[in-house]
């Protein structure tokens, strides 16, 4: 051994040690051995002369110690590989495991809109089991061509390919090749991908096994369900509707041989990755089917000739309804927690009203822009010349292409030319008018400003030839109660319904708001949310201003100590102060003086007048004598979290509250006192059927027979509990519906929606609200600056942004409904004319 290490036949490798075959230390040793066995063995200096030849000399007996060596070695090793073959035998999951693995997928979490609709899906992997007869036998062929084409021939293990993968490793001098057959993939499937030599001997064992169990067709089955073909898709179904949108089923030769391709190295074939590298593979794999005489060559030919066409499939989980979708998973995710919501296959019924939320997320939309308009224009998105001004074109014109412009759909442009009139724009391959009539709103904003509706005189005061700015076609009708404007007393009126003519080659002006907006509407007798949206929009701005935000609520925190002193005995007609006069904090000693809005003072008003009309010099001498602690706990009683600021700024909504807190506490109004949770999953399947939580009322119409009768036995007796007292919801209630009927809220009123409701304004107008409810259905609006930059605007509140906001949400969402009066329950033992005053 000292001579073959010291002749070079065996070296030390960093990987292991290795055979290294040298020509030239090979020549070294043979000289060394012939040159050792001419020399005779000396003893003292003297030669020693062997007595008897026949015993085979030196060399003879150095042949039979090598031998001997070798026939010890040989049991030796036996033994050890087959020690070794029983602890990886032992070692090895059984085939029971197997089943469960090939039969059962990790689940995909599905949750549905109210009406049955898919409103996204959560996995850790994508995976869809078909079965075997359902694949298309091109499919099947491809990935035979592409992996192992003797598939249906050998018993497992194909010896020969085993063979030449060994031999390109051992040139190689590393791992180069697996060699592996389509049943040793299914087997490395269910063990790990783990590169060990006990590993491979396990995946053996697994194959033999397999082969000795199954038929080809149900281990080729496993194999085509459970591969990995990348942007993680598992299995050839999940690979189909991932980078095509379709099922496995409707795939043309070509695609076919795209998905076998991508078995070998799915992250560096992958088309989304390289469409180059995909395609390559994609005519290798096509080759191979010709050459094993699986598709004719013509087939194969046409099928290279036609371009990679791809349609991914997106996560819809954000797509349609991503507010509420995220707010549920959120919600799945702490009851359940990451691995059972991501790999459970639950299937998760909530309570969105499709139809409604689109109404919602068109209305948040559409009022944070017209609000963000009234402040003025930031400028364009840049300003392009020379080689960047042809790049932005280029672009543009493969995005946007010759298509006319689809009304309301917002497209980058460049401003070509600029005169007085207007500007001139290129949008993709066309060229449109901007008129100064459709941009008169674009004055300079500035954070420092609080004045709006300000207009320009000049396209010029506002563009550039060069700049790069947002444009849409202008919508060519109005619809009922779509828009309004401001009058000398800054009421909303509504624009009427028309057709509006709009020239084909004209566009206006638009940016990207700033200001935000936020709904939330749930059913008050179910609890269940119909919709939420949290922001303008979700891709620019994650956070949801319905259930995360704290903000102040300004007036709308009036019913809430306005419903504490009619419980302690307060009367509609009680009189308060209207007088303007400095109030000194207790706690900080700071002054202050409440002012109405409008600067209006009438000495005395009753407390009915001052909610009606906001005024908040009285609802300040309301709040004194209620008391600051009594509110708190009364706040609290109707649900309220967040921190609460006893002092008497609390009597003009200064501390922060969240959206659906403080709609909550309406609702307890709207419903007579009695307490309610927000409810927006319904009930949480696993995937088996088995109901984990169940929140479905008994009267749910998308319940069975059968399960309605099952809630109606589960719910048997059991009442919401009450959170104030009856009549004092009811006097709130009362109080709520005056407000809207009789107070700022013309254009509520003209829409014909029957609600009982609350305004506010925060400081510096950051914060608009109106929260109100109809016989069914109770909703918030809140319009605002969550960045508090700039104030909506020094003369707007609540009655000209949030209420016709509102409105025009409601009025579309409940178009052709009838509305019962409110309050439409009067609690036992009240009188429907009750003003209130101490309990008889």
């Amino acid at each position: 051994v000292r001579r073959l290490v010291s002749a070079g036949w065996l070296k030390g490798h960093r990987r292991g040690t290795r055979l290294a075959v040298r020509m030239g230390a090979a020549r070294g040793l043979f000289t060394s051995l012939r040159a050792a066995f001419a020399r005779p063995v000396t003893r003292a200096g003297r030669p020693i002369r062997v007595g008897n030849r026949s015993d085979g000399g030196y060399a003879f007996w150095l042949a039979r110690l090598y031998g001997f060596a070798l026939l010890a070695l040989v049991p030796l090793a036996a033994g050890a590989g087959l020690w070794c073959y029983g602890v990886w035998a032992r070692s090895t999951p059984t085939l029971d495991a197997l089943d469960r693995y090939a039969s059962v997928a990790p689940g995909v979490t599905r949750v549905f809109a109210y009406d049955g609709s898919v409103l996204g899906e959560l996995a850790a992997e994508r995976r869809e089991i078909v079965p075997y007869d359902r694949l298309p036998p091109r499919l099947v062929e491809a990935f035979l061509a592409a992996e192992d084409h003797r598939f249906f021939e050998h018993q497992g293990l194909y010896l020969r390919g085993i063979a030449r993968a060994a031999w390109r490793n051992l040139t190689a001098g590393e791992f180069a090749q697996g060699g592996s057959t389509i049943t040793q993939q299914v087997a490395k499937q269910f063990l790990g991908a783990e590169k060990t030599l006990a590993r491979k001997a396990r995946e053996a064992i697994v194959a033999r096994r397999l082969e000795a169990r199954y038929p080809k067709e149900e281990i080729l089955s496993v194999y085509l369900n459970h591969i990995f073909l990348g942007a993680g898709a598992y299995g050839v179904q999940a690979a189909a509707r991932r980078y095509f949108s379709k099922d496995v089923g409707e795939l043309g030769l070509g695609d076919l041989a795209l998905l076998a391709g991508l078995a070998q190295a799915p992250s560096r074939d992958s088309p989304l990755a390289s469409l180059a590298n995909a395609t390559r593979r994609r005519d290798e794999v096509l080759d191979k089917l010709v050459r094993y005489g699986f598709v004719p060559a013509a087939d194969a030919n046409a099928a290279k000739a036609d371009a990679i066409t791809l349609d991914p499939e997106g996560d819809s989980f954000l797509t349609t309804e991503p507010y509420f979708a995220e707010h549920v998973r959120r919600l799945l995710k702490k009851r359940y927690g990451a691995e059972k919501l991501m790999t459970g296959g639950l299937r998760v019924d909530t309570t969105t009203w499709p139809f409604v939320e689109s109404v919602a997320y068109e209305n948040v939309d559409w009022n944070a822009r017209r609000q963000d308009k009234r402040q003025g224009w930031r400028g364009p998105e840049a300003h392009v010349d020379g080689r960047a001004k042809e790049t932005f074109l280029e672009r543009a014109r493969e995005l946007y292409g010759d298509g006319p412009l689809t009304p309301g759909r917002r497209v980058l442009a460049l401003v070509e030319e600029v005169e007085s009139s207007g500007a001139r724009v290129v949008v993709g391959n066309a060229r449109y008018r901007l008129p100064l009539a459709r941009m008169k709103w674009a004055a300079r904003w500035s954070r420092s400003d609080d004045v709006n509706d300000r207009e320009i005189a000049s396209a010029k005061a506002a563009l550039d030839a060069g700049d790069i700015v947002w444009v849409s076609r202008p919508q060519p009708v109005q619809r009922k109660f779509s828009d309004w404007s401001l009058d000398e007393k800054m009421n909303a009126d509504w624009r009427p319904a028309r057709t509006l003519e709009v020239d084909d080659d004209e566009v206006q002006l638009e940016q990207t708001p700033r200001v935000q907006a936020a709904l939330l509407t749930f059913d008050h007798e179910t609890g269940y949310v119909v919709s939420m949206v949290g922001g303008q929009d979700h891709a620019r701005s994650e956070f949801n201003r319905a259930v995360q935000a704290c903000r102040q609520p300004g007036s709308t925190y009036k019913p809430i100590y306005y419903s504490t002193a009619l419980d302690e005995g307060f009367t509609f007609d009680t009189l308060l102060n209207d007088i303007p006069r400095v109030e000194i904090d207790p706690i900080t000693g700071e002054e202050w003086r409440p002012e109405n809005l409008h600067g209006t003072m009438e000495t005395e008003v009753t407390l009915e007048h001052a909610l009606v009309f906001s005024k908040n010099i009285p609802s300040v001498d309301l709040f004194k004598r209620v008391g600051a602690e009594d509110v708190e706990r009364w706040a609290r009683r109707l649900g309220f979290t967040s921190p609460i600021i006893a002092d008497r700024a609390l009597a003009l909504g200064a501390s922060c509250t969240y959206m659906d807190e403080l709609a909550r506490a309406f609702a307890i109004f709207a419903r007579n006192g009695r307490w309610l949770d927000l409810v927006s999953v319904r009930r949480v399947r696993d995937r088996d059927g088995r109901v984990l939580e169940d929140s479905t009322v008994y009267w749910d119409p998308m319940l069975a027979p059968s399960e309605r009768l099952d809630r109606l036995a589960a719910t048997a007796g059991v009442r919401a509990r009450e959170a104030i007292p009856a009549r004092t919801a009811f006097l709130t209630t009362k109080l709520l519906r005056a407000m809207v009927d009789h107070g700022y809220n013309a254009n509520l009123r003209q829409t014909g929606v029957i609600a009982a409701g609350k305004t506010g304004t925060s400081s510096a107008t950051m914060d608009t609200w109106f929260v109100a409810f109809t016989d069914r259905w109770m909703t918030a609006a809140w319009l605002g600056d969550d960045l508090r930059e700039r104030q909506l605007g020094r003369d707007d509140a609540a009655y000209m942004t949030a209420v016709p906001f509102w409105a025009r949400y409601m009025a579309e969402a409940l178009h052709g409904q009838t509305f019962r009066e409110i309050p439409w329950e009067v609690p036992a033992g009240v009188r429907r004319a009750d003003r209130g005053g101490p309990t008889k």
